[in-house]
């Protein structure tokens, strides 16, 4: 049977724990690459709740929420006790680190030749609650130049305009772009109001010389291509 007294001494503050248990001080001895996940989550927070140490938190996090899942969670990890904006954003920025050092654009140019190429850059916007409008803009050689969050919500509340999704075709050496978004309702069939977005886009670059060569809604059940819809007609 758990004792008050019990879980007071398993909660106690990780500067009473011994020196080799304390994860920063164990980063420093043994090497990050053998402190757990909780470890260096714990490291990211600095200081737990009135609850749980820093330690015990991490764990309590990682349980609930798996560690690829966590940049889709932000919004729930945040209004945990121990956690708050500033350790949340200190936690995204780690993760956002993390996936620019060892993404494929840190090591080779990105190529898209297909839908799948696409679907492979906005994976993570799939299971998002609010619409997320992401252009990515090609050079010639159909090389991932730029990646951009364009704008958040529905299109129809976001009012984007052709300018504001090619004002930063300008700053590159922008050939075409692609266009995509997500549909939090999990169905892909494009609205009335995708169908008419996509037309105005495509004029645009029509007269720009960006061609636009897709637009690709995705959700957790799929995805809805413009360019393979079209040819397979």
């Amino acid at each position: 049977m758990r004792t008050k007294a019990n879980i007071k001494r398993k909660n106690k503050r990780i500067k009473d724990m011994p020196f080799f248990l304390r994860p920063r001080e164990k980063l420093f001895a043994v090497g990050v690459k053998n402190l757990t996940d909780p470890e260096l989550l714990a490291i990211l927070l600095g200081t737990g709740s009135s609850k749980h140490n820093a330690l015990l938190l991490s764990d309590k996090l990682l349980r609930k929420y798996p560690l690829n899942k966590f940049g889709t969670h932000m919004n729930e990890i945040v209004t945990i006790e121990g956690v708050g904006t500033a350790k949340a954003a200190r936690i995204q920025a780690a993760l956002e680190l993390g996936e620019r050092v060892f993404s494929p654009a840190s090591i080779a140019k990105i190529t898209i030749k297909n839908t799948k190429d696409i679907l492979q850059q906005i994976r993570d916007i799939a299971d998002k609650k609010q619409e997320y409008l992401v252009v990515l803009y090609l050079n010639a050689r159909h090389e991932l130049l730029l990646k951009e969050v364009v704008g958040v919500g529905s299109l129809n509340s976001m009012h984007i305009t052709p300018k504001e999704i090619f004002s930063h075709a300008f700053k590159t050496p922008c050939a075409s772009i692609i266009v995509i978004h997500n549909h939090p309702s999990n169905d892909p069939t494009p609205s009335d109001d995708d169908i008419s977005f996509t037309r105005r886009i495509h004029e645009a670059g029509v007269v720009l010389a960006i061609p636009l060569i897709d637009h690709v809604i995705v959700c957790n059940s799929g995805y809805f291509s413009f360019r393979d819809h079209k040819s397979s007609k």
